[in-house]
């Protein structure tokens, strides 16, 4: 019998699971689309820094403009390079097309984005199941379990999301490799690899490409002859991430990086290894797999009802080789967790490249749910046929145990100490889920229940247990203003954005961020010295950019503070906040000549990544635009192309004749131009290998 090496084509029972669990995932998340009482936003990196880099990039793509250039921190700073701001992402771009409400984007946008991402983060879940071989209601149970569980369910930040949705169709190629051997299944799991490179944050691909660099050593291992399919797979992780990976080593080379250290880092600097230990979980961390905030740093939480479906299925299935193989990334991810207490993350450091770059290794505690999720559907899938099986009358005698034990326990603290917090009470919520788990699953085995009613029921149960860790944490607007005190503030300085706008010229601001802490610049379209950034490139950083000199030759015209500033004495504005406006008469033009005696420049045309400049030079001088020298930035003069070179080490400037002349300025990064046509070759490579993988589900 010839071997079929094909996808699943969707049937109506699989279409009626996929509708089945987006209602059950978007019922889950009914605060964010149901109500205007909740918000994922109020995170402080998420409304410091991550909105303000979705509101700009939406307002460029509003503008006509696809943003690859950002200048309003730091002198200006690379979008694509820095990675994050997840400007080469596709879905971001989704986003960023919506329409705005007078230039702002909409919460109603933002919270269908979060959602959106877990429902996809759901369905490759379920997808990565079916592969594994569990029934369509187990399945459903992997992309809860997968979405709203451990590190997918607590993280907020969406650039590491949208790296992680991926992982499922990585693995679940990879599974379909183990059977096959055929190199179109490797060709599919390294391109969507590749792709969770796009999404913006490099930790969650740092692991996953760790874990599937030991599943090819094993195949290796086992097959010597299989080594053209992981050749593969890995040129097509790294074509189709090439669009944010070259870029981003680009970036990389010229910028430091804050890690957790006093100073900044450097590309060829390794993050030290005190900062992976201090962000590493523990033995005592375990018990976070069962019990809610039993964790530090990440949370493993899978909860009674997935964690115990997950030990079955892999128990039952032991023999099936694919079992195994997600076993060990569970274990893997685990053991690079535990920095301090295992040599295996001291050996990945150490030899594997980039693993140092992931400096919270708490985050590959994501193997483990990526793992759990399809054992856990096929725990759920083998109960009609293991009913009579000692394990699951184990699994029942432990809830029983587990429960009593924990209500015994607080009931004692209690009566000493009175009622209990917030975590106590989640202890008492998985006792009570154990105690039902272990009900439904006896009534079963005696026959009073069917398989359904005790599938939907551990669903449901499994749902309560994640009710209090990946929607517990979303603040409620209307009662809570301590908690969205940070995103309030934001609304709190239009008036100042306002004022600043109305000011002629091109020019800087400088922003106190005691009394700013958002990213001011990106949020209102305005050009800052500094932000809430996680690196920056070198020169700049070096340059001293604060200081008085440099803030000059910087074109910074204004401060944003309580107080004067000895180079801002002059009081220009006073917000409605208190909030005040503070003028430098000191500052330089954005564009200037040098010498400066023989030079007329003014911008006559102006957006992110280009300017327009009429100059009139009474001798030969070098035309400055201080703006961040970086690889990209092109130069005409007159319209034919002209050298750019750094001025003062850090800023942009060309040589120009005595003479009346256009000078402009435009970033075109070759970097991004070459990575998007790799990726689109990989797409293209990918959609071929593809053609004959059309079996129905």
């Amino acid at each position: 019998m010839a071997e079929n090496h094909h996808l699943a084509r969707l049937r109506p029972p699989a279409l009626a699971a996929f509708f089945l669990l987006t209602a059950i995932v978007a019922g889950f998340y009914w605060k964010l689309i149901l109500t205007d009482q909740y918000t994922w936003l109020a995170g402080d990196d998420v409304s410091s820094q991550v909105l303000p880099w979705l509101q700009f990039q939406a307002g460029e793509f509003h503008h006509g403009r696809f943003p690859l250039w950002d200048p309003s921190h730091w002198a200006g700073q690379p979008l694509p390079g820095q990675a994050q701001p997840g400007a080469l992402y596709p879905l971001n771009w989704l986003l960023f097309s919506l329409p705005l409400r007078d230039g702002w984007m909409k919460q109603a946008h933002l919270h269908a984005y979060f959602l959106l991402i877990h429902l996809l983060a759901a369905w490759f879940a379920y997808l990565l199941a079916r592969a594994a071989g569990a029934a369509r209601p187990g399945s459903i149970l992997a992309g809860v379990v997968f979405t709203l569980s451990g590190w997918m369910g607590q993280t907020e930040w969406p650039q590491m999301l949208n790296s992680a949705v991926w992982a499922p169709l990585t693995a679940l190629f990879l599974l379909k490799f183990l059977d096959s051997s055929h190199w179109r299944h490797a060709a599919c799991a390294g391109f969507f690899l590749g792709v969770a490179w796009l999404g913006g944050h490099h930790q969650i691909p740092i692991f996953v490409s760790s874990a599937c660099l030991v599943f090819w050593a094993w195949a290796l291992w086992r097959d010597w002859r299989s080594w053209p399919s992981a050749a593969l797979f890995w040129t097509l992780a790294f074509l189709a991430g090439a669009a944010q990976i070259l870029p981003a080593l680009e970036y990389g080379r010229l910028a430091v990086r804050w890690v957790g250290v006093p100073d900044p880092v450097g590309w060829q600097d390794k993050v030290p290894y005190s900062v992976h230990i201090t962000w590493s979980t523990s033995p005592a961390g375990l018990l976070g797999f069962l019990v809610p905030y039993a964790f530090t740093h990440t949370s493993p939480f899978l909860g009674f009802v997935s964690l115990s479906m997950a030990l079955l299925g892999a128990i039952w299935n032991w023999r099936r080789r694919a079992v195994r193989i997600l076993f060990l990334a569970a274990l893997l991810g685990l053991l690079l967790a535990s920095v301090h207490y295992t040599p295996l993350h001291g050996l990945f450091y150490a030899l594997v490249p980039m693993v140092e770059k992931a400096r919270n290794p708490t985050t590959a505690l994501f193997l483990c749910g990526l793992a759990a999720a399809p054992l856990a559907a096929l725990g759920f899938s083998g109960l009609s046929q293991h009913k009579d099986s000692p394990w699951l009358r184990r699994v029942i005698l432990f809830a029983l145990a587990f429960s009593a034990l924990v209500f015994a326990t607080r009931l004692t603290i209690i009566q000493l100490k009175g009622y209990p917090g917030i975590g106590e009470q989640r202890e008492l919520e998985i006792a009570a889920v154990a105690l039902a788990s272990a009900a439904l699953l006896a009534a079963f085995r005696s026959g009073h229940l069917s398989l359904t009613a005790l599938q939907s029921g551990l669903i449901f149960l499994a749902l309560c247990e994640y009710t209090g860790h990946a929607g517990v944490f979303f603040p409620n607007v209307k009662t809570e203003p301590q908690r969205i005190a940070k995103l309030t503030a934001m609304g709190a300085h239009g008036d100042i954005a306002d004022f600043l706008r109305r000011q002629p010229g091109l020019f800087r601001i400088d922003v106190d961020d005691q009394a700013i802490p958002y990213n001011f610049g990106d949020w209102h379209g305005l050009q800052q010295t500094g932000g809430y950034l996680a690196s920056v490139t070198e020169k700049i950083y070096r340059s001293g950019v604060h200081n008085p000199e440099v803030l000059n030759l910087l074109g910074v015209a204004y401060r944003i503070s309580h107080q004067p500033h000895p180079q801002f004495p002059e009081l220009a504005f006073t917000s409605s906040s208190g909030l005040k406006v503070w003028r430098n008469a000191n500052a330089l033009p954005r564009v200037f000549g040098e010498p400066r005696a023989c030079a007329s420049a003014f911008p006559v045309a102006y957006h992110p990544g280009y300017i327009r400049i009429a100059a009139n030079l009474s001798c030969p001088a070098a035309l400055v635009f201080s703006e961040n020298h970086y690889p990209g930035w092109q130069a005409t003069l007159d319209g034919k192309p002209a050298p750019v070179k750094p001025a003062h080490g850090f800023l942009l400037s060309v040589d120009v004749p005595a003479g009346s002349h256009w000078i402009e300025f435009r970033y075109r990064p070759l970097s991004v131009w070459i990575g998007l046509a790799l990726s689109a070759l990989a797409l293209l490579l990918v959609a071929i290998a593809a053609l004959p993988l059309n079996r129905p589900l």
